[in-house]
């Protein structure tokens, strides 16, 4: 038996880089936009440069996740429902409840952008 999956939606979000310089120091405004773990990562950057492409990043992936949705960020979506993390070999990926998730960011000297698709599975066909 094959499973049939369907695109459910695609987003994808293009971020200026130095528009979080802001928030390198601002902890209630990091704690607000990231999860406990993003911090964890995060705080254990020591190149401020590549602090600024994390949160860039993680940011534009939470974006490009609202907008795969259709509800943008909302009381259906906030910005913790959302967290990326990283496989065995630093590849970048999410959970977001029952969908099948496909990620990359990628990112230039001044701007960063993620790709998000989602999928809902699981229809058996013959």
């Amino acid at each position: 038996k094959e499973v049939l999956c369907m695109i459910y939606g695609i987003g994808c979000d293009i971020i200026d880089i130095h528009r979080f310089e802001k928030y390198v120091d601002n902890t209630k405004r990091l704690e607000k936009l990231y999860t406990k773990r993003e911090l964890e990562e995060f705080y254990k950057i020591s190149n401020h440069r590549r602090k600024l492409e994390f949160l860039a990043g993680r940011f534009a992936v939470k974006e490009a996740t609202s907008k795969a949705l259709g509800v943008g960020i909302s009381k259906e979506f906030s910005f913790h429902d959302v967290e990326v993390k990283k496989d065995e070999f630093g590849k970048p990926y999410i959970v977001y409840k029952d969908f099948i998730t496909h990620l990359t960011i990628s990112h230039t000297d001044t701007t960063v952008v993620a790709f998000v698709i989602l999928e809902k599975g699981g229809q058996n066909i013959d």
